[in-house]
């Protein structure tokens, strides 16, 4: 179905720029055609996550030796080679020098784990459309000595494309979420947002191992208008039908399932709090869809 666009004749009395802008938005409705693009939206900060802002100078006690550390980070850009340089201070001391391909990086205080006394800087460099460079976790110790261990979601996790993540809810236990921008891209729902879980233990982080994955607030409350009839399965990978999605009905789905060859179903829900599965490969479901770039 082709979106329809109709204009007023009373918007001819409009000033010339706004008959202009009119006719922008028409046009670009007409080149979207069924889809249509939305912009990524993010939750609101979590209360144990502190971002802090650069150049500003910080006092927290990292190690519980009842003394605050004073930190500081800096950012130099190179926009001709679009590099990004981090300079990381911990009581006026440099402790960390990093350049990477992006425009900024961005540093929060957290706490992973409330047993052992510390607590952790998050760092994360920032390419275009959001995408991450680089990121690390570490932690000043008793010592006064400076740990960096470097976190990549791509070498900890299969069969997911992890280009945009942020931290999400922290267990408190060393365990914590991250909130991943569509770890496996479907042409059946677009692009999503869910929690991934890890864990940071003895200073090694893993993915904690998981078959399904929860969808945040956006994704879950998103509504898809169906295009088209089709069916909903009992079970992931099953041929019994659970119920039939009816043209022109509202659906939202709430979460990834993963089996362990990389093929990929969404939970489906529909207006009665009936669920199923589809497969993310299937094709024209809805007439829109969330899409971002």
């Amino acid at each position: 179905m082709k979106n329809k666009a109709n204009i007023n004749i009373s918007a001819l009395r409009l000033p010339v720029l706004a008959v202009g802008l009119l006719l922008f938005m028409f046009i670009v409705s007409l080149l979207m055609g069924s889809k249509t693009c939305f912009a990524a939206q993010s939750e609101k900060e979590l209360e144990e996550i502190t971002t802090l802002e650069k150049d500003k100078v910080y006092d927290y006690d990292l190690n519980s030796d009842g003394k605050p550390e004073k930190i500081q980070y800096k950012l130099t850009l190179d926009d001709e080679k679009s590099t990004v340089t981090l300079k990381l201070y911990i009581n006026d001391k440099l402790c960390m020098s990093r350049k990477d391909h992006g425009f900024s990086y961005t540093l929060q205080l957290v706490d992973l784990d409330k047993s052992d006394n510390y607590l952790d800087l998050y760092g994360y460099g920032t390419m275009e459309s959001d995408c991450i460079s680089y990121s690390f976790f570490a932690r000043y110790d008793e010592n006064n000595q400076y740990h960096a261990t470097k976190f990549s979601p791509k070498e900890l996790t299969n069969n997911f494309i992890t280009t945009r993540y942020s931290l999400g809810a922290l267990g408190g236990d060393g365990k914590f979420d991250l909130m991943m921008d569509t770890p496996i891209f479907s042409e059946a729902i677009g692009c999503y947002i869910c929690y991934v879980p890890f864990q940071l233990k003895d200073n090694v982080i893993s993915c904690v191992p998981a078959k399904t994955y929860a969808f945040n607030k956006f994704s879950k409350e998103y509504q898809y208008k169906a295009a088209k009839s089709f069916s909903v399965y009992a079970t992931v990978g099953s041929k019994k039908v659970a119920y039939t999605v009816k043209k022109g009905e509202r659906v939202t789905f709430n979460s990834l399932y993963v089996t362990k060859s990389g093929k990929a179903y969404f939970r489906i829900v529909n207006n009665k709090g009936k669920t199923g599965w589809i497969k993310s490969t299937q094709e024209d479901l809805f007439i829109e869809y969330p899409a971002w770039g």
